[in-house]
């Protein structure tokens, strides 16, 4: 699942590529990918044909006036008084092809024996054409993700946006702010309390493995057993990782693409996430895994305590 960093990524490309651009014409695939209104969305949902139909007709001929993120959520603000919300959930992509790439073959995968394909593939469920030649490009394998669109007076109530905690890249996110958020949730395991989205935006099960090893601490820990100095080395753990995997474009262990096609290069500095009974690349010793409600944790038994 996009996480932070990912998400980061793709705002920051997208923004410069989709600014001022005018939407010609829009294609609905997939009626459920595509909603209208601030309500949320389960994953398993139907759209009548009449929905794709409006949210086509309203957008075109709107322009972009920016891309930016909240959390997980990407915002495509348009103007006049409407904004695209676009959730990748587990698996969404947004590709961006200019009108002299619009032949170009992307690996949808990050799987070596994947053949690249041109778009759209079989999990292309949305497109935009705008009016340069240009087009963008929503996939998503198991489709749970969506695009909502919203008037700005809906914004306020999209509920998404107002369960979010603080940002965790954010100026404001002090030290002071984290310790308070932190010490309300005692009996919380820590790799919990880090991927809860209500407590801290955009961490997930990639990110909170790889703060937790930084840290040195193990994902099973309560928060009321860590130490001050403890709390205070998670902290720096959180915008240390997060800001070096925006860095490098983010992690492509599965589905995650950048916009233009090409891959995160974060994965490849990964210290415990996705390497359970590989050796420790401080230590030596075998990286281990735990169970967390469905999802795996993945630790060093000697680096963290």
């Amino acid at each position: 699942m996009p996480e932070l960093p990912e998400v980061e990524t793709i705002v920051r490309e997208l923004r410069p590529k989709l600014r001022n651009k005018k939407i010609k014409d829009i294609r609905v695939l997939l009626p459920k990918m595509v909603a209208l209104g601030p309500a949320t969305l389960p994953n398993l949902r139907n759209t009548s044909g009449l929905v794709a139909v409006k949210f086509a007709k309203t957008l075109k001929g709107l322009k972009v006036t920016n891309v930016k993120r909240r959390a997980k959520l990407i915002i495509i603000d348009l103007a006049g008084k409407y904004s695209i919300l676009v959730h990748l959930k587990m698996t969404g992509q947004l590709i961006f092809l200019d009108k002299k790439h619009l032949n170009k073959q992307i690996r949808l995968l990050n799987i070596p024996t994947l053949k690249p394909s041109n778009l759209p593939a079989k999990s292309t469920h949305v497109i935009f054409d705008f009016t340069d030649g240009s087009r963008l490009f929503y996939n998503d394998f198991r489709r749970f993700g969506y695009l909502k669109l919203v008037t700005d007076q809906e914004l306020p109530h999209v509920r998404e946006l107002q369960e979010y905690g603080p940002e965790p890249l954010d100026i404001n996110f002090t030290t002071g702010k984290f310790m308070s958020i932190v010490n309300k949730r005692p009996k919380a395991k820590i790799k919990q309390f880090l991927m809860d989205p209500k407590n801290i935006a955009g961490i997930g099960n990639i990110y909170s493995d790889e703060i937790l090893y930084y840290a040195k601490l193990r994902p099973n820990r309560r928060v009321n057993s860590l130490t001050t100095q403890e709390k205070k080395k998670l902290y720096l753990g959180i915008a240390k990782i997060l800001g070096d995997a925006v860095v490098h474009y983010g992690s492509s262990v599965g589905d995650f693409v950048r916009p233009s096609g090409d891959w995160g290069t974060y994965g490849f500095l990964h210290k415990v996430y996705g390497r359970a009974g590989e050796k420790c690349k401080v230590c030596g010793s075998i990286i281990k895994s735990i169970k967390f409600n469905g999802r795996t944790g993945s630790f060093c038994p000697v680096c963290q305590k």
